[in-house]
């Protein structure tokens, strides 16, 4: 695979635009970050990204796109550490290898020193723990949270962002795609799994954001079991990754072993119409719910299980963003799809087949366009 050559000097100086936009707009003069994406979305620093880093890194970043970066990867401060990123002042000490919230003093400390005479401040991803610490210690502080209006932000995309999300579709569908043309009976859920996360590694992913596989369990289970695949079953999978820069991609596929049953046949058919709906619902103008509904009306008038959970959500440095295409009765922000947006959409559904329940399921990543949205999930010719 051979990764898009992107300015990135632009894309950052675009992405900080936006984000000073917010500090502006709310009269913040520092941001306090603790999410990976938005580390990265303002500083282009990537942090470390494991299931559990969730609570590890922070950055504190002032008006004028200058920031400190809190790690747990380091014993002592560094002063200008990244000589590609001149915007990243210093990198400081955080306890390594642990939860946040019991070291919470310890955080408040560092970042309310960098803080220093910061009047208000927008924080994202904050545990309550550190949050108190830190208005304990710098009371003259105003925290103002900020975590909507850059996801909100972040909705829409750059067209370098959407080449970066682009090519990390085309390796996860092409992963997919070969996962799909080897699974085989006596192979386990394991194994489809193992094919696709090896594929994807082979071609120079960041990391693997989820790997489940679903083999007659029912619907959410999604966790791959050491079930043995079988002539005639059907299986689903949805994996992601986080490519070059962060951008994610996050798809799901339906594979069969051998010839499927006129049933499951049917099913999968049916589950493909409404998947077409989707797709020619979700237009600039439209309401994220609208796409939602149209997909698991047309699986109710059919007389197919619906997909009982969000159709659809955003896709950028992370595999699940803003917006969430859902029932307009499960979401508080209702959102109105914009030309630019990337988003993905997943419906699922179900058959009976020799007593089990097997869920069948597809999903891919598009950029809203004008008129139409556009694939960027398309498998390459097959991974050698």
């Amino acid at each position: 695979m051979d990764w898009p050559e992107i300015d990135w000097a632009s894309l950052r100086t675009y992405r900080w635009e936006k984000v000073k936009a917010i500090m502006e707009g709310q009269q913040l003069d520092h941001l306090v970050l603790m999410g990976f994406d938005n580390i990265r979305y303002a500083t282009d620093y990537r942090t470390q990204i494991i299931a559990e880093a969730t609570d590890w890194c922070a950055a504190v970043v002032d008006g004028s796109g200058s920031a400190d970066i809190f790690v747990p990867w380091i014993d002592e401060d560094q002063e200008n550490p990244e000589i590609d990123l001149p915007n990243i002042r210093a990198i400081h000490p955080l306890p390594s290898w642990t939860p946040a919230a019991p070291h919470a003093e310890f955080w408040a400390k560092g970042i309310c020193k960098t803080l220093g005479s910061a009047k208000r401040v927008g924080v994202e991803s904050c545990l309550v723990e550190i949050l108190d610490a830190m208005k304990a210690r710098s009371p003259q502080i105003e925290f103002v949270p900020i975590s909507n209006a850059l996801f909100h932000t972040r909705q829409e995309k750059h067209p370098l962002e959407v080449e970066l999300l682009r090519a990390a579709s085309v390796v996860n569908a092409s992963a997919a795609d070969y996962a799909l043309r080897n699974a085989s009976a006596g192979m386990t859920d394991y194994d489809v799994l193992a094919m696709v996360m090896s594929e994807m590694q082979k071609n120079g992913v960041e990391f693997l954001s989820h790997s489940l596989c679903n083999h007659r369990r029912g619907t959410g289970t999604w966790f791959a079991a050491g079930s043995t695949l079988q002539e005639g079953d059907a299986f689903f999978f949805d994996v992601g990754c986080y490519g070059h820069g962060g951008y994610a991609s996050d798809i799901a596929r339906t594979g069969f072993i051998g010839e499927p049953t006129n049933e499951v046949t049917i099913a999968w058919g049916r589950l493909m119409e409404a998947y077409e709906i989707g797709q020619d619902m979700a237009r600039p103008g439209v309401r994220v719910s609208k796409v939602h509904d149209a997909v698991n009306e047309y699986l109710e008038k059919a007389g197919m299980p619906q997909t009982p959970y969000s159709m659809g959500h955003g896709v950028g440095l992370r595999a699940c963003e803003s917006p969430t295409i859902h029932r307009k009765d499960r979401i508080s922000y209702d959102g109105i799809l914009e030309e630019g947006w990337v988003i993905s959409l997943e419906p699922e559904t179900a058959v009976e087949y020799k007593g089990s329940l097997m869920l069948l399921k597809i999903e891919d990543n598009f950029v809203v366009g004008k008129d139409s949205l556009e694939l960027l999930s398309k498998p390459l010719v097959a991974i050698k």
